[in-house]
């Protein structure tokens, strides 16, 4: 697949426990989707998840597609899931039930993109907790402080 170019669709989502939502500033030239996968650059700018050397994971884009073309003051922000939410049915790609527990990753902001290997750049961004079907599994999202711990 590709990374997001319109909102994605509403994701059969659950959090894990009580919902954290944060707001992050945007940096320029970006546009974030709603349910997408997002990070924060070593700026401390939120983007688009990608296979990106020092981003680190946030969590799931809330609002409404946003773009930030011109360095205004004061930035964009963008609201954030950062709970550690559960994806319903995620496609998984090779996912079986040994995946159950495994790492998850992505290389992309696009939630359909999960992958049980991992790109070169980031690290994990959540763990299969429930095998649903041949390459379908419930996965947690990392909350932000999960994601550090683990890379």
């Amino acid at each position: 697949m590709a990374a997001l170019s319109a909102d994605g669709p509403q994701l059969d989502t659950r959090p894990s426990g009580v919902s954290a939502r944060s707001a992050y500033a945007m940096t320029t030239s970006t546009t974030i989707y709603a349910n997408s996968l997002v990070g924060v650059n070593d700026a401390g700018f939120v983007v688009p998840w990608a296979d990106t050397a020092n981003y680190e994971f946030v969590g799931l884009a809330l609002a409404r597609s946003c773009t930030r073309a011109l360095l205004s003051s004061p930035a964009e922000q963008v609201r954030v899931d950062t709970s550690g939410v559960i994806i319903r049915s995620a496609t998984v790609a090779a996912a079986v039930q040994g995946s159950v527990g495994e790492l998850v990753y992505c290389a992309t902001d696009n939630p359909a993109d999960l992958v049980l290997s991992g790109p070169s750049n980031v690290g994990p961004i959540g763990h299969v907790i429930r095998f649903v079907s041949a390459g379908v599994a419930d996965v947690q999202l990392f909350t932000p402080g999960e994601h550090l711990a683990t890379n």
